[in-house]
């Protein structure tokens, strides 16, 4: 069961006051099928929300790497920023969010104030990491790691996940709880701990570290934070958490906590002469990177990119407490962390609601 998502207090805000979740589908970073364009619009309507997904966010052969120009991912990503939506869910990742910052960046002082007062949930990982963590630490926002349009569409992400997402989006589900299996070096493989009241910030680790001596440069100071990534070499993942770590970025951090980490295969003849795709060498670097930490090291099944692949709230109030149990499998102990929903959709406020914008606001050009 680590790793499974708990859905806690289903307070069903679409029937308590009649408002019905709108979402707008954006393509920040690569390109995907444009045929799946109406699934997407399906699938939403089938979750029992209203969605705008533009054709035009799909332009087979505006740029060599992307699902569109820089300027139009731009000016659509501002628009849904700024626009009536509730929910704004990327439909895919890859490469090419974190280009757009400059033109956020750029905003005038009151397109900056909407977005700040929009308040909205973005539902993303992988390439959308850039996106979260620029609208944490810029805007205060509170976002989803979630999965994306393009996996649903293509039966690539577990159902279970899928429901999950759309609980929290909708507002249905409170918060989550996971297991988590606790990392140690050669220290006791049981830690009480109750530790206080956090958030979880994160996301993918390549991405996390390239937002390093940028304006909004990730920080862990008070956080539990959150990393996954596809297709990496351990001595790699290493690298970079050395980095990282000389870089402050876990200074001040209440706990850190490892999601999905597929290795990539080794080519032959590597200078290691071991083939990284044992999953030993990953423990072992997280082993090692525990052990120079003075806070707690957990893993988290099915968070990130594998085919499980449950939503975390981001930027929002967590716990982790434990041990709950001691996995005599694994030979490790195993804590609960808890996550609030976004904007505390449960009991207390239901669905959001934006900030309102004039007729004038909507339907101007953006500013980029």
């Amino acid at each position: 069961m680590s790793g499974a998502a708990v859905e806690i207090g289903n307070n069903r805000c679409n029937d308590i006051d009649g408002t019905t979740v709108r979402v707008r589908v954006i393509a920040p970073s690569s390109m995907g099928k444009p045929s799946n364009l109406e699934v997407f619009r399906r699938f939403l309507r089938d979750a029992g929300m209203t969605a705008r997904v533009d054709d035009s966010i799909y332009r087979a052969g505006a740029d060599p790497f992307y699902a569109n120009t820089d300027q139009f991912r731009a000016a659509d990503l501002v628009d849904a920023l700024t626009d009536s939506s509730m929910v704004v869910w990327c439909a895919r990742g890859g490469e090419g969010a974190s280009r757009l910052i400059p033109y956020l960046e750029a905003l005038p002082a009151d397109r900056k104030q909407r977005i700040r007062d929009a308040r909205k949930t973005l539902v993303g990982y992988s390439d959308a990491t850039a996106l979260h963590v620029y609208l944490q630490t810029v805007y205060g926002w509170q976002t989803v790691h979630g999965t994306m349009l393009e996996m649903i569409a293509g039966g690539t992400v577990d159902r279970r996940s899928v429901d999950a997402l759309v609980a929290l989006v909708t507002g249905r589900s409170d918060r989550v709880r996971y297991e988590l299996r606790l990392v140690h070096a050669d220290g006791p493989k049981d830690l009480r701990l109750a530790l206080a009241v956090s958030k979880v910030a994160g996301g993918n680790l390549t991405l996390v570290e390239n937002s390093l001596g940028t304006s909004c440069g990730f920080r862990g100071d008070g956080k539990i934070v959150f990393l996954e990534d596809v297709r990496v070499q351990p001595y790699s993942v290493e690298r970079s958490l050395d980095h990282m770590k000389l870089a402050g970025v876990f200074d001040g951090a209440t706990a850190v906590v490892f999601g999905s980490f597929s290795v990539e295969e080794q080519p032959a003849g590597s200078c290691t002469g071991v083939p990284s795709s044992d999953d030993n060498l990953i423990d072992l670097v997280f082993r090692r990177f525990a052990a120079t930490l003075p806070f707690p090291v957990f893993r988290v099944d099915g968070i990130g990119h594998s085919f499980v692949n449950n939503p975390l709230p981001l930027n929002t109030e967590a716990r982790v407490v434990g041990p709950a149990r001691f996995d005599d499998a694994t030979g490790t102990s195993i804590y609960t962390l808890t996550v609030d929903n976004v904007y505390n959709t449960g009991a207390r406020s239901c669905i959001r609601q934006p900030a309102p914008l004039d007729q004038a606001a909507k339907s101007a050009g953006v500013g980029v």
